[in-house]
């Protein structure tokens, strides 16, 4: 998938049949959720034009590292479409696997400002990876559009 912006050295966009994908990198957990949903809000939208001027808490809980990952992007994506919310900027307060605790901002969706690129249907499990090692951590995410 191409934008139309320099993205980051730390994530790249994973070409897969009719579906989007992402790959990102951190040194850490906390940091690797923060980047996969900057990701995911990069294919939606070009994610500089998001003004941080509402701040949300988010808690998920999962069965594990991936499901976490899953139910943290499918929450946000739920709110993006159900509410037409924008986020640009995520903090993550605490994790571990089973949990998640964030702070998010962003703003409702502005046609006049945004333009929307792709809308995600779901954030799946299909081509889910995981890689930790002394260089940090790596997530590999599909999402079905």
């Amino acid at each position: 998938m191409d934008v139309p912006w320099k993205t980051p050295d730390w994530l790249k966009f994973v070409n897969h049949t009719g579906d989007a994908g992402i790959l990102v990198r951190a040194p850490d957990p906390k940091e690797l959720f923060a980047r996969a949903a900057w990701g995911m809000f990069s294919l939606i939208t070009e994610v500089d034009a998001i003004r941080h001027i509402d701040t949300r808490g988010i808690e998920v809980e999962a069965g594990d590292l991936s499901a976490l990952m899953v139910k943290w992007l499918s929450k946000l994506n739920y709110q993006h479409v159900t509410e037409h919310r924008l986020f640009g900027k995520f903090q993550i307060i605490d994790i571990n696997e089973k949990s998640l605790v964030a702070v998010v901002r962003g703003e409702r969706l502005d046609p006049a400002r945004h333009q929307i690129f792709t809308e995600i249907k779901a954030v799946t499990f299909h081509g889910m990876r995981f890689k930790h090692n002394e260089e940090g951590w790596e997530a590999q995410i599909i999402f079905d559009l």
